[in-house]
């Protein structure tokens, strides 16, 4: 996963871009239900994040981390200038929190490349908390039919894990870990209707083995208001995958989930 290059960041070149004619800022607040999967391996053994059926498979090497779903807040703000080829910025925080209760944990593997599980657990309390500072750096494209932005970023995943025996009363593993997914950007909004439109928008990258997507679908309803401001409310469906691969271990993490949010443009 760490292996993912900063190289993705350069965009490509010799386009003519569009900038707004004023200073706009957006922002928006909202909340995610997010359903938690995948799993960590090295070789044969493997824990998944979210399937209890793998606590009683009878397989030693075949583990669940029994993480649960849930809902999570997330904040964005957007700037977008008039300043031609500087590119406008979007950051957003967006906070992963997880736990759960495993019967069977199988040991020896290692989460995010850093966090090793040493041994096999058979009655487990389990934390997984990520959070997750997104920083885009984009142009801005404005065809009569929609608003179009492309660029690139990096999702910085600043996390714990932690685990305790619940038989023996100790704690296994309490443990920080650095994730940086750097992204080529794309989205697009479509023109209102009655105060419609219809967006999605990609975060991309491959290298190698490792890769990282989020992809994004929403209906937003603008609130036509007198004054500056523009209000709105969203809601819409989002999946993100992270895959990474070092030597024997692999993690593979997703989230994917309905999501609702309020917001305005200034």
């Amino acid at each position: 996963m760490k292996k993912i290059s900063f190289i993705l960041a350069s965009l490509v070149c010799g386009v003519s871009f569009a900038s707004a004619d004023l200073l706009s800022i957006s922002a928006g607040v909202g909340i995610e239900h997010q359903k938690i999967s995948g799993y960590v391996k090295n070789g044969n053994t493997i824990n998944y994040f979210h399937k209890k059926s793998a606590e009683t498979d009878g397989n030693p090497n075949t583990g669940n981390l029994g993480l649960a779903d849930k809902n999570n807040p997330f904040v964005w703000l957007k700037i977008i200038h008039p300043i031609p080829i500087v590119p406008n910025i979007k950051f957003q925080y967006t906070k992963y929190h997880s736990t759960g209760h495993s019967n069977y944990i199988a040991g020896n593997v290692k989460i995010f490349d850093d966090v090793r599980i040493p041994t096999a657990l058979t009655d487990a309390y389990t934390k997984l908390d990520i959070n997750s500072y997104d920083i885009t750096a984009f142009y801005e494209f404005n065809p009569v039919f929609a608003d179009i932005e492309i660029g690139a970023g990096a999702d910085i995943w600043q996390g714990n894990t932690k685990i305790y025996d619940n038989t023996t009363h100790t704690e296994i593993i309490n443990q920080n870990f650095t994730v940086v997914l750097p992204y080529l950007y794309g989205r697009i909004e479509t023109m209102q209707v009655f105060g419609f439109s219809i967006l999605g928008s990609a975060k991309w990258a491959k290298a190698g083995d490792d890769h990282h997507y989020d992809y994004l679908g929403a209906i937003k309803y603008t609130i036509d208001v007198p004054g500056p401001i523009n209000p709105f409310i969203k809601v819409g469906y989002r999946y993100k995958e992270a895959y990474g691969v070092d030597g024997d271990n692999t993690t593979k993490l997703q989230y994917k989930g309905v999501f609702a949010e309020i917001g305005a443009k200034f």
